[in-house]
């Protein structure tokens, strides 16, 4: 993701990257990544040449160490991370307070128009069993993804159910970037709402748009819904 931050990021003039991030002791630490940006595992470093936006997809442990330095100079957030327990949630969700912050399971743009269409078939389709069932790449440390399990929570609340009424299943397997499928059976039909990446091109490119959106708004904790106006309807 980083990467692929990093190089659409630069073909934009719209952006300016002025650092890049790893953790301590990454291969890719003072590696120069683009020109006159070198990778550093020091955040405090990179905030005090005072960029608008810090875009952050790393592990919850160090998001919420970054959330802490990114306070103290106000910058806006775009969050990326998954894998955070409901405790660590509301930790993140204390420190980012003063700040403009985009969070979200998932920053691609089609991911977030699926959200809005699950929830609005489970409020239609409220009677049909609902099954979720997500794909991943063998690494991916976190199953179910926060992708599927935002699903589940959307779809459930969308139809008057409990989130364990709504069935969740994963599998890791081989390369696959990402799939989702919801699907609502009722008696002799279903339907089928899919969405598969190809690439994290898409996730790259939803999280530089928030970060276009973000900076122009009030401190406050947003999705990718509020960036693309589909919270409004």
């Amino acid at each position: 993701m980083g990467n692929r931050i990093l190089t659409l990021a630069s073909q934009d003039s719209k952006f300016q990257v002025v650092g890049a991030l790893e953790a301590p002791g990454h291969p890719k630490c003072g590696e120069e990544v683009l020109p006159g940006v070198r990778v550093t595992d020091q955040l405090k470093p990179l905030l005090d040449q005072h960029p608008h936006v810090v875009i952050d997809f790393t592990t919850p442990a160090a998001t919420l160490e970054h959330a802490l330095e990114t306070v103290r100079t106000k910058r806006a957030m775009v969050i990326g991370t998954t894998g955070f327990s409901q405790a660590e949630r509301s930790i993140l969700a204390r420190r980012v307070a003063p700040l403009p912050v985009v969070i979200a399971s998932n920053m691609s743009l089609a991911v977030n128009v699926l959200f809005h269409m699950a929830g609005m078939v489970g409020r239609i389709l409220n009677r049909y069993d609902i099954h979720i069932h997500e794909i991943h790449h063998r690494q991916k440390k976190d199953a179910p993804s926060g992708t599927a399990l935002t699903l589940q929570k959307l779809v459930s609340q969308a139809s008057g159910r409990q989130p364990d009424e709504v069935h969740v299943t994963s599998d890791r397997s081989g390369d696959v970037v990402g799939d989702h499928i919801v699907q609502f059976t009722g008696t002799g039909e279903r339907l089928i709402l899919t969405h598969q990446a190809q690439s994290r091109d898409p996730f790259a490119i939803g999280a530089l748009q928030a970060a276009q959106w973000v900076v122009r708004q009030r401190p406050g904790l947003y999705d990718m819904r509020d960036v693309l106006g589909l919270s409004e309807d």
